[in-house]
């Protein structure tokens, strides 16, 4: 994951990134001086986050910081972009009025780049969620459909796994309770329960703290089963933890150091609960009425008329920022044989298992569609053509590798042929959809030409 960063040196403040380690990585840092002339950026919709390194020495303490985070949160360019600030030792009321004004971390300098890189993208990875959603609303729009209301949130279950029971503690910060104590060693996911947050107490002060091991094997145990994958995961850790990095990428939400006041603690488990909600938003949109007009019936993925428009709008978005996005077509080969063979009962689960391997093949903010009968459309925004070309062949092999059964007992081998095409090129988004999707179409024809089985690039995507 790459993108933009915008530093914002403030009140004299050393440069405290090392920015070098973040370009390695894809992150392209860019400084201005002061809140204004930030706040002047705005517009840039390549941005994709600003951190604001404050000065040890900074004359106004913080209330200028929070008047520009209130400017900043106010207006459409800056609600969704993520802000981190570096801060010489604040104290615990300094924190808290910085993320509740809409901070997304506070950082102590020097910041460790391995912790930062994990950092950014876990906030990225949040912020893409919070954009999905907006483009599915504007495109259910488009096709004349509106978004059925929210109603009244739910209650959300919360259980803190802990070696000791530790939900008392976590009460105390003001969480709705009743919460849920679980042993580190039982099975996460009680057959009565399923969990909207997990507060792992990786630090228990004043009683043994989990080991590393155990941190790592909880969060990503959590993130690999049905039933816990899409619950929130905010884990307390000692001061100065060398684990946050490993945990943030594993899949945890949120770290927290467990000396913050009980408010933080509270603050950041209610931002993972509204994004928890957030995030069943985004999934009830393709089980919404919808589904009907929008969704192909077979396997659940998107139809063509939702395809097209909502390709449009990824590439208005891809020629707002200046970045490129990949967009493939993918055709199962000989499948008339797998109908003629196993009858079209089989043909159609064998639709339906390409379609689930493909979607979990690829990230959220990726388009996947049933667009014929045995053809899809992918589309990924902020894709290289080398990211594109290796995504391409991760699905084809995903395909391939392993066989599907079939009513019987059977067992089905097939293949995909793939055409990659890269856009965007400038012109309007609706003629660059067409342009994209023909460009592609035609790398396809090529591969299957050329034996099937392959991934084949169209010669002018770049």
């Amino acid at each position: 994951m790459s993108g933009r960063i915008l530093i914002v040196d403030h009140a004299g403040a050393e440069r405290v990134l090392d920015e070098g380690a973040l370009g390695a990585v894809g992150f392209d840092c860019r400084h201005c001086d002061g809140f204004e002339a930030a706040l002047a950026r705005l517009p840039d919709p390549a941005l994709d986050l600003i951190f604001l390194s404050i000065g040890a020495e900074a004359p106004a303490g913080i209330g200028p910081v929070l008047t520009f985070l209130a400017r900043l949160r106010t207006g459409a360019e800056g609600a969704r972009l993520p802000v981190i600030i570096s801060l010489q030792l604040p104290g615990t009321e300094q924190r808290l009025a910085l993320l509740e004004a809409g901070a997304d971390e506070v950082m102590v300098p020097p910041v460790p780049t391995v912790l930062l890189q994990a950092r950014l993208r876990n906030l990225l990875r949040a912020r893409d969620t919070e954009t999905e959603l907006a483009r599915r609303e504007a495109t259910h729009q488009a096709l004349g459909f509106s978004e059925a209301a929210a109603g009244f949130a739910p209650r959300q279950r919360i259980a803190v796994i802990s070696p000791h029971d530790g939900t008392g503690a976590i009460a105390r910060c003001g969480l709705p309770g009743p919460l849920r104590h679980v042993d580190p060693k039982a099975f996460f996911a009680a057959a009565d329960h399923e969990e909207d947050l997990f507060v792992i107490d990786g630090a228990a002060p004043g009683r043994a703290a989990l080991p590393a091991r155990e941190l790592h094997r909880i969060v990503a145990e959590l993130r690999s089963r049905s039933a816990t994958r899409r619950a929130a995961q905010l884990v307390l850790l000692p001061d100065a933890a060398r684990e946050a990095a490993m945990l943030l990428d594993l899949g945890a939400d949120d770290i927290v150091p467990a000396s913050v006041g009980p408010g933080e603690i509270a603050h950041r488990a209610r931002r993972l609960l509204r994004r928890k909600l957030l995030a069943d938003r985004l999934r009830a949109t393709e089980r919404h009425g919808l589904e009907a007009a929008l969704t192909d019936p077979l396997t659940g993925l998107w139809n063509r008329r939702y395809a097209r428009p909502h390709l449009v709008r990824l590439i208005e978005g891809a020629q707002a920022r200046a970045r490129s996005i990949a967009v493939m077509m993918l055709d199962i080969d000989l499948f008339k044989a797998v109908n003629d063979r196993h009858g079209h009962a089989a043909g159609d689960e064998v639709l339906a298992r390409v379609a689930g391997r493909l979607r979990d093949g690829l990230r959220p903010a990726d388009l996947l569609a049933r667009i014929g009968g045995e053809e899809f459309l992918v589309a990924m925004p902020d894709t290289t053509l080398e990211q594109a070309r290796t995504a391409a062949e991760r699905l084809r092999r995903r395909i391939r590798d392993a066989p599907f059964g079939v009513g019987g007992g059977l067992s089905c081998r097939v293949t995909v042929s793939i055409g990659v095409a890269l856009g965007p090129r400038g012109t309007a988004a609706e003629a660059e959809a067409e342009a994209l999707m023909r460009r592609a179409d035609a790398a396809l024809y090529a591969a299957k030409e050329t034996g099937r089985n392959r991934v084949t690039v169209s010669l002018s995507a770049a």
